[in-house]
């Protein structure tokens, strides 16, 4: 962990939760060596992380929770690969068209989708994702519905039975979103509710682009959202190996490689 920078409960949370995914656990007096800081300091810090259900502490140990063991924070998704994203986000712009409705999920590849929608503007955007709807809210001619739910603030977006159950009211032009992790016949996730939305947000839609860079492919989660062949279109890196790419054609799936 680089301390440099790291000034403000804010950055120092960040930074918490940031070692924790990557190490698995930590104690609160490593905490504060790696940090600079007093361990009340990491204390009160890491009491903030567990009321957003970020992390949990037993036995002396903090560990990430059970959301984000495999799936990190919104909040940190967001700032990683945020050029990769964007190029991802430019290629799925070329399959839309003005007076569509476009149906993202919480995967916060899809900020860089909404960001500027004036070239397919007037759209109607669904999300279960607090984080998107705050971007489209401000746009003109884009119509906001964000379908309701449980709040989850380690996902900032709404899941559970109420949100299936208003996606099952809709029927949508398109529907993008990624996976937690990819085979190369199924995408997966590991939070079983996250799954649920998912799986109906596709059954939802007449069109759907699965948007996934190539690290989706080296990881691991538990619950099945569903086979691959449901998407209209795999949308990946160059980053991707060629065997990857060359199974996920063998099942005719359309795949998109973006350089």
């Amino acid at each position: 962990m680089d301390k440099r920078g790291i000034h403000g409960p804010k950055a120092r949370r960040n930074s918490i939760l940031s070692y924790l995914l990557s190490h698995g656990n930590s104690t609160v007096e490593q905490l504060a060596e790696l940090l600079s800081v007093s361990q009340m300091t990491v204390y009160r810090d890491v009491a903030e992380l567990e009321s957003l259900q970020l992390v949990q502490r037993r036995n002396g140990m903090i560990s990430p929770a059970a959301s984000s063991l495999s799936e990190s924070a919104a909040h940190l998704r967001q700032q990683s690969n945020r050029t990769q994203k964007k190029r991802l986000a430019t290629a799925v712009l070329k399959h839309m068209t003005r007076g569509m409705s476009l149906l993202v999920d919480d995967s916060t590849s899809n900020i860089s989708l909404v960001e500027d929608l004036s070239e397919v503007t007037p759209v109607t955007v669904v999300t279960n994702a607090e984080f998107i709807a705050k971007i489209v809210r401000t746009q003109e001619d884009a119509k906001l519905i964000l379908v309701g739910g449980e709040y989850e603030p380690w996902a900032d977006s709404y899941f559970g039975d109420i949100t299936v159950k208003s996606l099952d009211q809709l029927r949508v032009d398109l529907c993008v979103m990624s996976a937690t992790a990819l085979t190369t016949t199924h995408a997966f996730h590991p939070d079983q509710r996250v799954a649920d939305v998912k799986r109906q947000m596709l059954a939802s839609a007449n069109k759907k682009i699965l948007v996934a860079d190539s690290s989706k492919f080296a990881k691991n989660a538990l619950y099945k959202v569903g086979p691959l062949t449901d998407f209209d279109l795999v949308i990946t890196d160059s980053e991707t190996p060629k065997p990857v790419l060359e199974q996920l054609v063998d099942q005719d799936i359309l795949v998109e490689v973006v350089r």
